[in-house]
């Protein structure tokens, strides 16, 4: 059985797939879904951020779900050993070694909490209030504040961890968390949107960006070949250039997919404007970025993806279904699947495959 976690605006989505039966759950209805990780030391666990209602866990692989790290009600006081934020933006597992995992959490704002416990008692390890040009920080939709938006970490490179702000860029610690900075960069990307490293080469990364849209940065994407200390642009190709979703093969640096759309409120505000589309390139064997059509559906109307990889196979989904490609993004096929109409309307954040 392969199974799926998909975070939506108003559920976490559950798929697992057997073969050719496929089934479709739905958890956490109600409650604004951001991020999914998955411990990899007990793969029953999960653990789901969620905005302004704080963090979630699962000890039986998503089936059942239990607040964890924040106060239970609205008038509650916060505990000593709480994440002393509601809204969970980003949250990851990470491998500490001797078989051990610590959770990763991070808020809006922006703030950083560990659990080394499971996530019995959360410490803050850093609000990046040392970090030169915070005060710059802004989300747009909200400008008076920022929030950690993704984390990308390397069994390959355990002591490294990497993290995004949106919109802030990009911020490095190489001690397992213990300190953070901004690596000083020539036209340093502002709205990362996805961040990632290569599973095999961890010094290879690859971003998706929402600068073009921002004065400054970069653009829709970037990559950088020795851990983020420098970056290119490459946007051959692409027309459509407000990028969010991000996945790269992972036995070739070189195959790369990628969810753009023409603008921010084109790409996640559903209605007569709602646009955007997925791109690939492997750059082994092309120049330029190509748009993909075959088997997706039309880009009017779809809100923009969230994009994953596992062993060589592409994976998306968005308000239209769940799709697949075997063939490094050029031709995709939709899961078998009675899509639900309540997630019509709905935009997906995150979408991950599980062990």
């Amino acid at each position: 059985m392969t199974q799926y976690a998909i975070t939506y605006d108003n559920a976490l989505v559950l798929i697992n797939k057997e073969n050719e039966h496929i089934q479709l759950e739905r958890k956490l209805e109600g409650m604004n879904t951001i991020s999914v990780a998955q411990d990899p030391h007990a793969r029953d666990t999960l653990y789901c951020g969620t905005f302004d209602r704080g963090l979630w866990k699962s000890v039986d692989k998503g089936q059942t779900w239990f607040p964890i790290g924040t106060r239970f009600t609205y008038n509650s006081p916060f505990n000593k050993d709480d994440i002393h934020m509601t809204a969970v933006t980003a949250v990851t597992v990470i491998d500490t070694g001797d078989n051990r995992s610590a959770v990763l959490v991070g808020t809006e704002p922006s703030a950083l909490f560990i659990s080394y416990d499971q996530g019995d008692s959360f410490e803050l390890l850093t609000d990046f209030s040392h970090i030169t040009g915070k005060d710059h920080w802004f989300f747009p939709p909200r400008p008076h504040t920022h929030h950690v938006k993704w984390f990308d970490t390397n069994i390959k490179s355990p002591n490294m961890i990497n993290l995004t702000i949106e919109a802030g860029g990009f911020i490095q610690s190489t001690d397992a968390g213990q300190h953070w900075e901004a690596p000083k960069t020539q036209d340093t990307p502002i709205d990362i949107h996805v961040l990632k490293s290569h599973l095999e080469y961890p010094n290879k990364m690859y971003g998706v960006l929402g600068d073009a849209f921002l004065n400054g940065g970069r653009d829709t994407f970037i990559e950088s070949d020795d851990y983020g200390k420098t970056w290119t642009t490459f946007i051959d190709g692409i027309e459509h250039r407000y990028g969010y979703g991000l996945a790269v093969h992972s036995l070739n640096p070189d195959n790369i997919v990628i969810a753009t759309s023409d603008s921010p409120f084109d790409a996640h505000n559903y209605g007569n404007n709602t646009f955007s589309t997925i791109y690939y390139i492997d750059k082994k064997q092309e120049s330029k970025w190509t748009e993909a059509t075959k088997g997706l559906p039309s880009p009017d109307g779809t809100l923009v993806s969230a994009v994953t990889e596992r062993d060589g196979i592409f994976y998306l989904a968005n308000n239209k279904g769940v799709y697949y490609s075997d063939d490094g993004g050029i031709h995709w096929v939709a899961f078998d699947i009675a899509w639900p109409d309540s997630l019509t309307s709905q935009h997906a954040h995150q979408f991950i495959t599980l062990n």
